[in-house]
């Protein structure tokens, strides 16, 4: 059965047979979401992926993910790796005196900025008797992200931490207990009084 007007013409219809097939590899489902008849649609998945043509758009659909989530993990790696490996100090300064005080917003870095998870400021306002402002404080708290969290992520993604214990090798693992063989009645004599105790076997 001819599934479309020509045997070599790519359709926009094959098109979304390949893009939804990508989706979950059904190919039946993926020809029915693409518009082709339920009654034959799992005939029109196969014949579909018959096809040199599909099967390469379909490899190239398939790098195309891999691409797009290598770069996703990358780029998560990265991340975690800023607030893995933050430094508190960062984010102070110290003045005469010994007085530490926090680093305004626009002294920090674009990845010290990526650390912060949430940001507080608070306006202390005195006023005179006629309303008029005396004086103005403020105060920025600065939240970072969870950084052992971070580390820990760091850690499973690399294979270092392992919930669970694993044997590798290719032999089983062999465990030997020896035991004693049966011995008869123990009769142990102390002292001249000649006391006797026995030990049952």
């Amino acid at each position: 059965m001819d599934i479309e007007q020509s045997e070599f013409q790519i359709t926009d219809r094959m098109k979304k047979f390949v893009d939804e097939y990508l989706i979950d590899f059904n190919a039946t489902q993926a020809a029915i979401r693409a518009g082709y008849s339920p009654d034959t649609a799992n005939e029109q998945g196969s014949q579909l992926l018959a096809r040199p043509d599909i099967r390469e758009l379909v490899a190239e659909g398939q790098k195309e993910i891999m691409d797009r989530t290598q770069t996703f993990q990358d780029n998560a790696v990265a991340e975690l790796k800023i607030v893995g490996f933050s430094d508190l100090a960062d984010f102070l300064t110290v003045k005469e005196g010994g007085i530490v005080e926090q680093k305004s917003f626009d002294q920090l870095t674009k990845e010290q900025t990526k650390c912060i998870k949430k940001i507080k400021q608070t306006v202390r306002t005195s006023h005179s008797s006629d309303g008029s402002i005396l004086h103005q404080t403020a105060t920025l708290e600065i939240e970072l992200h969870d950084k052992l969290k971070a580390l820990e992520l760091l850690g499973r993604h690399l294979g270092m931490f392992n919930d669970t214990l694993r044997l590798g090798g290719g032999l089983p693992l062999q465990i030997f207990f020896e035991v004693a063989p049966p011995v008869g009645d123990v009769i142990i004599t102390r002292g001249q009084g000649r006391e006797q105790k026995k030990l049952q076997a």
